[in-house]
């Protein structure tokens, strides 16, 4: 199946490892041209996070680290960028059309992720990195995906946003602010599918990355992450590609007709009915 990437001109926030990355490396192998963004130049870097969030201290690649990596693969442009910072992302999507000579296709992947404190803090937070970056992705893109003749929108959410998954005593946010996106790209696909711009989400149920959450919870919280893979009825997490597979799909011409869509992603570990 060809998918007609070929040429395309993508951005994907947040991403030096894990979905983010699987997501750059696929359009690049498909022949697309990639800007990607992630927080640290190197992986020798700390992330410049709170300490008042639970997060993964595992170290990944830094821009500088999976650009000279993904090089290999076709025409990619890094960039550092905080995505809690509306201007740094304004900044960065136009450079990125500068840098490719313009956008087709916006795929918005950063997050907070789910280990925030129970806050106005924590709320601020999954506010700033997980809803207003995508809106400054999509705003900021528009003009360049009107000029091109149409595009697609691509938001990552989360199941969490469609089904309770507690963990622990961290902060609601992260659920409520992935739901707000569903509803967010909704309105977009109603609103620009005349320009020919589709915009559809994705939500990927628990995936196993070494460096990611759930690496960093089989070792820190074992009894957590067995608990979730023990009730997935496949017996596993799903993998970076699975998630990727279907990013790439909603992005391409093979989807043209597509839009408004959330699609869940994750092996059958939701039990609610999607009608």
């Amino acid at each position: 199946m060809d998918l007609e990437l070929k040429g395309k001109k993508v951005i994907v926030s947040a991403a030096t490892r894990g979905i983010g990355r699987k997501i750059v490396e696929q359009f690049l192998d498909e022949g697309a041209i990639v800007s990607f963004c992630g927080r640290r130049a190197r992986s020798v870097e700390n992330n410049p996070s709170d300490e008042s969030v639970f997060a993964n201290p595992l170290h990944g690649d830094g821009v500088e680290d999976a650009a000279a990596a993904l090089s290999s693969r076709g025409e990619v442009y890094g960039s550092v960028v905080d995505c809690g910072y509306y201007d740094q992302v304004t900044q960065w999507v136009e450079k990125a059309a500068a840098d490719m000579g313009g956008i087709d296709i916006v795929v918005s992947n950063a997050s907070a992720l789910g280990g925030i404190p129970r806050s106005r803090k924590g709320w601020d937070i999954n506010y700033n990195v997980d809803l207003m970056s995508a809106v400054a992705m999509f705003d900021t893109a528009l003009p360049h995906m009107k000029a091109a003749g149409g595009g697609a929108f691509v938001q990552m959410s989360t199941i969490t946003a469609i089904e309770n998954h507690a963990f622990g005593e961290s902060g609601l946010s992260y659920g409520a602010m992935k739901a707000e996106l569903i509803n967010y790209t909704h309105q977009l696909s109603i609103d620009y599918m005349k320009d020919g711009i589709r915009c559809n989400c994705v939500c990927p149920g628990p995936v196993y990355i070494p460096d990611g959450s759930w690496g960093f919870l089989e070792k820190e919280m074992p009894e957590y992450y067995e608990a979730n893979r023990t009730k997935h009825p496949a017996g596993r997490f799903g993998r970076p590609d699975e998630i990727a597979d279907a990013v790439l799909f909603l992005a391409s011409a093979r989807a043209s007709w597509i839009t408004g869509v959330n699609l869940t992603v994750d092996g059958g570990f939701t039990r609610n009915v999607k009608y």
